[in-house]
């Protein structure tokens, strides 16, 4: 038995994921400060090792685990491989017949950050396209590119690289009936259910004013934001963005692919074999399950050398092309399809963007949660992780997720710097020094593999090795609930130095091993994460 898993699921998986990030708190989490070495004793750096997907290696991410950012919805995004117009470069015409066309540059992005989609190509491409027409352009080198969408500053800022480039297919507005009769309401009831009525979309429509945007939808019953006569059976339309919205441009370069009418036609007939010895011209006859497509051949020293598709019909999904006539060797072609809804409607599946680009900046401590003056080498996305010491899932913008040991208030901390490996006396415990709270008299720590997850204890005394000659303080010996020591329990500190997050808590559902990143007060470091599905 033999199955693939198709283009069109792993997008789905994508677009998916998407709107998991939407609905769900998804953090980007950072950690590791202590060197990839696999001993203690070892300060140096190696290279990052790739991880497998262990239950240990998960564990372990979550034990270096230094602080958290939630990811917001505007964070996220479909992104597909960049293919930069390059002049003197040949680019591929997308064809529904190629079953690697997604491994292919057969689409664009210009000086202009306009996206192109290559629908007829020939030899080296010179001109650079420009036009923002619906109906896809010839250019004088004999490339023909089909305009999709324009790249927004925002999206270009946040998910552009050298590598990958943003794409989006915006909601399409759709339609329905309804009003409140002779009322003024903010409650209309629809003559029917529309599952594509979302919040927060605009409405427009006899009787609603510019700017009313839908609060909330259950059945038939609408509720927009403010009260409004509409009169029973007036058309209303959603989800058509403001002409003042940055990506207006963009859908009703959708809604005008979307009503071309020439969708789901042949878009171009690929010659397969020229034939020989024609005496005269032969005839095309296509069979398909569309209507009114149409060709004509170009014949050269007696054999076909091109088909020129003079109708394109429409509603094909399959056509097959006969050469009749003409008196020679029969010459062979192949119909090549355009997309059911046309060229330009649904940029995100067009493209093949099984990809989704996640952008977050760490700029500074992050109210303290996140550890400047400090490195890490670990970036990972933690799905619903829950608030330190209960069953809620966090929501907060960072977290902390530290651990700490309180010191006694008399304590020397000169000396002291961070990435140091610190000893108890008593316990014997191990960790890595992350953080020095000099003022509050605080150690912020974690364990991992290295180290082991030995308990510090009330009164243990600190020493430090690595990279500073040895140093020896001791833990606050008068107030066992203001320090932090048990790793493997997650025992509740009554101060405010506790880690803000679980351990191990929620679904950690991508882990990337880096070379150290280093981190400052007066810098501000750009994460991007690429998934491919």
């Amino acid at each position: 038995m033999t199955a693939i898993v198709t283009t069109p699921f792993r997008v789905v998986n994508a677009q998916n994921f998407k709107e998991d990030v939407g609905s769900n708190s998804v953090y980007i989490g950072i950690g590791k400060a202590d060197a990839w070495s696999t001993t203690t004793s070892d300060i140096t750096d190696t290279t990052p090792f790739t991880p497998s997907d262990r239950i240990d290696d998960i564990s372990e991410a979550y034990q270096n685990m230094i602080g958290m950012k939630k990811v917001s919805s505007s964070d996220i995004s479909h992104i597909v491989p960049r293919h930069t117009w390059t002049s003197g470069t040949t680019y591929i015409a997308w064809d529904s017949d190629d079953a690697t066309i997604y491994d292919k540059a057969f689409y664009v992005i210009t000086s202009e950050f306009k996206i192109y989609k290559c629908i007829e190509a020939s030899g080296a491409s010179t001109v650079e396209p420009t036009h923002i027409e619906t109906d896809p352009q010839l250019e004088s080198d004999g490339y023909k590119w089909k305009y999709l969408q324009t790249v927004t500053v925002t999206d270009a800022e946040k998910f552009l690289t050298v590598s990958y480039m943003p794409i989006q297919t915006i909601q399409m507005p759709t339609t329905s009936t309804g009003g409140n009769g002779s009322s003024s309401s903010a409650t209309i009831t629809l003559t029917a259910a529309n599952e594509y009525i979302k919040a927060g979309m605009l409405v427009t429509g006899t009787g609603i004013t510019a700017g009313d945007v839908v609060v909330s939808i259950t059945g038939t019953t609408l509720v927009i934001d403010n009260a409004r006569t509409v009169a029973n059976g007036t058309t209303l339309t959603f989800g058509r963005l403001a002409d003042t919205d940055i990506n207006y441009a963009n859908q009703t370069a959708q809604i005008n692919s979307l009503n071309a009418t020439k969708a789901a036609g042949i878009e171009r007939i690929e010659m397969v074999t020229a034939g020989s010895s024609y005496e005269t011209t032969p005839t095309l006859t296509i069979t398909g399950d569309g209507t009114g497509a149409a060709a004509t051949a170009v014949m050269v020293s007696n054999a076909l050398s091109s088909i020129t598709v003079t109708n394109k019909g429409t509603d094909y999904t399959v056509a097959d092309i006969v050469v009749v006539g003409g008196g020679g060797t029969e010459a062979t072609a192949r119909a090549v399809i355009a997309p059911q809804d046309g060229h330009g409607v649904d940029p995100i599946s067009e493209l093949g963007a099984f990809y989704v680009g996640i952008n977050t900046l760490l700029s500074g401590s992050e109210s303290g949660d996140l550890t400047v003056g400090q490195d890490f080498r670990q970036v990972s996305l933690i799905k619903n992780p829950k608030v330190y010491g209960s069953t809620t899932t966090a929501t907060a913008s960072t977290l902390r997720a530290r651990h700490s040991l309180r010191l006694a208030s008399n304590a020397n901390l000169s000396g002291y710097q961070v990435d140091q490996l610190i000893t108890g006396a008593t316990s014997e415990a191990k960790a890595y020094l992350v953080q020095i709270d000099t003022t509050n008299k605080v150690f912020y720590y974690y364990q991992n593999s290295k180290t082991g997850y030995g308990n510090f204890v009330q009164g243990d005394a600190i020493s430090a090795t690595l990279p500073n000659s040895t140093q020896n303080v001791a833990l606050d010996q008068t107030d066992s609930t203001s320090w932090y020591g048990n790793a493997a329990d997650d025992v509740a500190d009554s101060t405010a130095y506790a880690p803000e997050v679980k351990k191990n808590s929620g679904e950690l559902i991508f882990l990337e091993n880096r070379d150290p990143i280093n981190r400052s007060s007066s810098q501000i470091e750009d994460i991007k994460l690429i998934i491919e599905f």
